[in-house]
């Protein structure tokens, strides 16, 4: 009798997905370079920091979370003065979001631009797609997306509110652009 199927399958698909996320995030925190670069070259002070932890937080992850429902960015310690050296120097009403999927993981390099004092924070992330929906029902009922850095121990550093909201999700939940001002 034919033999259907493969005992080790799981465990193939598993290393399968890992690799891809480990890959997806070397290429994620590579872009953040690249763009970072970028913007020093064009004469911005920039700051670059990829997330040690990255979440899309409703406000069901409980009461803490009532008004810091968003996107949440954990910076390092050791990055935290940089950022909030820099997110006091401007007011970012602009931002670029770059966007892609993996094994249901979303990876993220988020440009906050501040083009007046010609200051950029960009902030490089992971989050999982499958929590997107409870963050966007709040997102909805505020018409507004919120990411947020915040430290290891829970320190906000800074928040930055989002309008146009789209480029932060998958394409499936909404549309995607590139370049905003909101």
């Amino acid at each position: 009798m034919a033999r259907i199927g493969n005992d080790d399958s799981a465990e193939r698909v598993e290393r399968v997905s890992t690799t891809a996320i480990k890959d997806a995030w070397a290429q994620t925190t590579e872009e953040l370079e690249i763009l970072a670069e970028q913007r020093r070259e064009q004469g911005w002070d920039t700051v670059a920091i990829p997330a040690i932890q990255t979440a899309a937080v409703s406000r069901d992850a409980g009461p803490k979370h009532n008004e810091r429902f968003g996107i949440v960015f954990v910076v390092p310690d050791n990055h935290a003065d940089a950022f909030s050296d820099a997110f006091d120097r401007g007011e970012f009403p602009r931002f670029e979001a770059y966007r892609n999927e993996v094994s249901g993981a979303v990876f993220l390099v988020v440009e906050y631009l501040d083009p007046e004092s010609e200051t950029a924070i960009l902030l490089a992330g992971q989050y999982e797609r499958r929590h997107v929906a409870g963050m966007l029902a709040a997102t909805e009922d505020e018409g507004v997306l919120f990411t947020h850095a915040k430290t290891l121990n829970g320190t906000v550093l800074g928040s930055f509110e989002h309008k146009d909201y789209a480029p932060l999700v998958p394409e499936t939940v909404g549309s995607v652009s590139g370049n905003n001002t909101e």
